[in-house]
């Protein structure tokens, strides 16, 4: 006689496959790993542009203090804004490939709109230069024309964030001597005070101009 064989119902259900719940868990905990990476890497890229930005900077510093001691007689450039930046590409020192260092990459900035649609031709027609080929803000020379010998302390160009933030809360600036800083406005005391202040900064950035909350950017012009 054969012996009886009793089932278990929950042994039988767990052969069966996952539950709807279980399922569900396993959906959800794919979803916000897939939040969390591309979240990572969208600030992974933002940090890129940050950094490369900030290089720019150097370069343009480090470049407008060699035409000050070397090629002008000791004299910064008597132009304002863009004009007073774009003097390295008037004198040959960033031109071609190179004037793309005056675009940063949180932007979409171009400069090849002119006539041979060659990097930088954009800034040939000094005249009618467009502050939308260049993504930086110059001293304003007429405003706040540059005194004091200490370099370290002259604010001489920074990100525009002309019509939008060139970076999400980070604002670039470079000093007379060539080194650089950021100011990050998600980050600070000073920067919580100024959003609580003008909750708008989040989505535009700072301003650059005499009216900009931030001082140090107030002797900058974007135009």
């Amino acid at each position: 006689m054969k012996a009886e064989v009793t089932r278990d119902p929950g042994r039988a259900r767990a052969r069966a496959g996952f539950s709807l719940i279980e399922i569900l868990v396993v959906i959800a905990i794919i979803s916000l790993l897939a939040t969390l990476g591309v979240r990572a890497a969208l600030n992974a890229r933002e940090q890129g542009t940050v950094v490369k930005c900030r290089d720019n900077l150097h370069q343009m510093a480090q470049m407008m203090l060699v035409f000050h001691d070397t090629r002008n007689k000791g004299h910064w450039p008597q132009e304002s804004g863009i004009r007073f930046l774009l003097t390295l590409h008037k004198v040959k020192e960033l031109s071609g490939r190179n004037a793309e260092t005056f675009l940063c990459p949180g932007t979409e900035d171009t400069n090849d709109g002119g006539p041979s649609g060659e990097p930088g031709s954009s800034y040939e027609d000094w005249a009618n230069i467009d502050s939308g080929t260049i993504s930086y803000a110059g001293r304003d020379q007429q405003g706040s024309p540059i005194k004091g010998s200490d370099l370290s302390a002259i604010v001489i160009a920074a990100d525009d964030n002309e019509g939008r933030a060139n970076h999400k809360h980070v604002t670039n600036y470079a000093y007379a001597d060539g080194s650089t800083d950021s100011f990050d406005i998600s980050n600070s005391v000073q920067g919580t005070e100024l959003l609580s202040e003008n909750p708008e900064l989040e989505k535009t950035g700072l301003p650059v101009g005499p009216d900009s909350p931030l001082e140090l950017l107030r002797v900058l012009r974007v135009d």
